[in-house]
């Protein structure tokens, strides 16, 4: 890497590794009792995966859905970004016979109907709130509810974990192999 000689460039090089050395700010607890709430209507088989994907990760299933539906409204980018740049590291070959593995989870499939109330945190409530119905407006058929959408993206989340564990976990058996070596 090139030294950088310009002072912008070096003080925004500062921040960046000051910021990292100090980490996220810690987030405030609140009460669920004053959250703004929102009732699905989905299903058991929907609801179990991803409160296994939130155990997984340390999160509530609450949790877990507020992060679905926000990087729902951001487009994905993020999960996106991940599962492309587990693809580069195991390479296309290899991606595609993990991913070809990796069940889709299937909302036609599910039978057992059952209601789950997501609570949404102060933080996050007006953007989930005004980005859903913006989302759910903009939609060309018109004929989507904001539950649908809301399902849709709970849905979009589980596959995308999936597909995430399954080639981080191949990733890791990789290097595994390659510090150990063939035994």
């Amino acid at each position: 890497m090139k030294g950088l000689s310009n002072p912008l460039a070096i003080a925004a090089m500062q921040r960046a590794i000051t910021a990292a050395r100090i980490g996220p700010a810690p987030r405030p607890k609140y009460s669920s009792r004053t959250a703004d709430k929102f009732v699905i209507r989905g299903f058991d088989e929907l609801f179990d995966e991803l409160a296994a994907i939130g155990r997984h990760q340390g999160r509530s299933l609450n949790s877990e859905s507020v992060a679905a539906v926000l990087e729902a409204l951001a487009g994905v980018k993020r999960a996106a970004a991940m599962v492309n740049i587990l693809k580069a590291h195991l390479g296309e070959d290899v991606a595609a016979r993990i991913l070809a593995e990796v069940p889709s989870f299937d909302l036609a499939k599910c039978k057992s109907p059952r209601k789950f109330v997501m609570r949404l945190p102060p933080s996050v409530r007006d953007t989930i709130r005004e980005g859903v119905v913006n989302a759910v407006a903009e939609q060309s058929t018109g004929t989507k509810s904001m539950n649908t959408w809301l399902l849709d993206a709970l849905v979009d989340w589980i596959n995308t974990q999936r597909q995430q564990y399954a080639l981080l976990a191949a990733s890791i058996a990789m290097e595994q192999g390659a510090l150990t070596g063939p035994q």
